[in-house]
């Protein structure tokens, strides 16, 4: 094998010793690894959204005791009182129950018109929780 391969060529050429060849040192890898892909333009960042959500502003012509007709929905064309505002910006709005069956609700603005002012608003009261479906009955006077 020896003569086949012609190493005994190689020997002669490097004066009878095999040429050996230094190991490069070793390079230490970079501590961040270079992108794959570099953009063939300059890319902007996005902008950072600084919009705070503010709360919901009533209608001037909404005010605790109004009496609203709904526009949309299960109760559409009846008369409802508007109790107070929620802090998700919906009206809690009721019949009351006992005069019209419209129980507390939670309505959207957009979906009322002002009527006018109820005269016996004074005396309901209502425990409401901030929770969804959680409201508490109206107090009996």
């Amino acid at each position: 094998m020896y003569h086949k391969k012609g190493l005994w060529a190689i020997k002669k050429k490097n004066g009878g010793t095999f040429p050996s060849h230094n190991k490069k040192p070793t390079v230490a890898a970079p501590a961040i690894k270079p992108p794959m892909f570099y953009p063939a333009d300059d890319v902007e960042k996005p902008l950072v959204n600084k919009h705070k959500p503010k709360p919901t502003k009533r209608r001037a012509s909404i005010t605790p005791g109004t009496v609203l007709i709904i526009l949309a929905g299960r109760f559409k064309g009846k008369r409802v009182v508007f109790l107070k505002q929620l802090g998700s910006g919906l009206l809690l709005v009721t019949g009351p129950f006992k005069l019209n069956g419209i129980p507390l609700r939670r309505v959207n603005q957009a979906y009322v018109i002002g009527f006018a002012n109820a005269k016996f608003c004074s005396h309901l009261r209502a425990r409401i929780c901030e929770e969804p479906f959680a409201f508490a009955k109206l107090g009996k006077h």
